[in-house]
């Protein structure tokens, strides 16, 4: 999100894209244009965290005040939920700060680099960037295993269970990204371990569940075809297929917005360009998963929809 070495990069590339004042009219007119786009992103970029914070909050409300959905999958939603809500609460305003202190110095022409600052800044976007890749692939291992050992996934999966694994990975997450405060390419080599590790096993995942649910589709097509009417291991299943759609959407979703990004750094690895706007926006992309999420959720959840609209109409009366 938004990453450390984009930092450095900002600093040098400040001094390329605003003119010191000496500069031709031609120079000033892009860094104005610059300028602009930014201010226009980082107001996106308000707009995005309010709506993330409000969304979030109303589905972790939601689960918190409605037993029925206190269910161990809910409950790994409820953990991409709160570091979505830490993305729009706080790594987005540091954001919008990192880029307004870049794009708006002193008059010395030097943009202020607090260390402090760009430190916390750094951890929180590496660490919830791994956070939210390291839940998605926990909820396509979640439903492979409901759809592939149905009968044994209650024994399997708990919520206990699922507690401590959100609290493993939201320390491992948070110990690795701390990594850049000493030593800059390690946590780039643990960090691009992570991200391959996630898609892999959010991948290898979803591929499991067509192959079992075609499999069970076709047996339970012959079932049928032989009892002459429909049983409860077809609505069973049915389920589980609907709740297996709903994570490949979170899934692909997620990957959609991360995507712009990794095009950017990885093209401005190889190739020497002025990239600093472009991860910006990249950036916004990658923020913009935040927002959306919740309205995933209710959109997919009949259940949580209504409690939410509930929440909201109780909010609306109250005022």
């Amino acid at each position: 999100m938004l990453f450390s070495n984009e930092t450095n990069a900002a600093t040098s590339q400040y001094e390329d894209i605003v003119p010191d004042g000496n500069g031709s009219g031609g120079a000033q007119h892009v860094s104005d244009a610059m300028k602009k786009a930014v201010v226009i992103n980082c107001t996106v970029n308000i707009v995005l965290a309010l709506a993330s914070i409000i969304g979030n909050t109303l589905v972790l409300h939601s689960v918190w005040k409605t037993p029925t959905l206190r269910s161990p999958s809910m409950f790994l939603l409820c953990g991409l939920a709160l570091s979505d809500l830490a993305v729009g609460a706080v790594v987005q305003l540091l954001f919008i700060a990192n880029d307004l202190i870049t794009l708006y110095p002193p008059q010395s022409g030097r943009p202020i680099r607090l260390p402090l600052f760009l430190n916390i800044y750094n951890t929180l976007g590496f660490s919830l960037c791994g956070i939210s890749l390291c839940t998605v692939a926990a909820i396509s291992v979640d439903r492979l295993i409901a759809i592939q050992k149905s009968l044994q996934y209650p024994s399997i999966v708990t919520i206990p269970r699922v507690r401590r694994l959100l609290v493993a990975i939201w320390t491992i997450c948070i110990i690795l990204a701390s990594t850049q405060l000493w030593h800059q390419q390690s946590l780039i080599i643990l960090m691009g371990t992570v991200i391959c590790v996630c898609l892999s096993i959010s991948t290898i995942s979803h591929v499991k569940i067509y192959k079992t649910v075609r499999h069970h589709r076709n047996a339970i097509q012959i079932q049928l075809q032989a009892v002459g009417r429909n049983s409860g291991t077809a609505n069973s299943m049915s389920g589980l297929k609907k709740s297996a759609f709903n994570a490949f959407i979170v899934y692909l979703v997620l990957i959609i917005c991360y995507c712009p990004y990794l095009v950017v750094y990885v093209t401005s690895s190889f190739i020497s360009i002025n990239d600093f706007l472009a991860r910006s926006i990249a950036s916004t992309i990658v923020f913009t998963n935040s927002t959306l999420n919740p309205f995933l959720y209710c959109w997919r959840l009949r259940e949580m929809r209504e409690v939410v609209l509930h929440t909201c109409r109780k909010l609306v009366c109250w005022k």
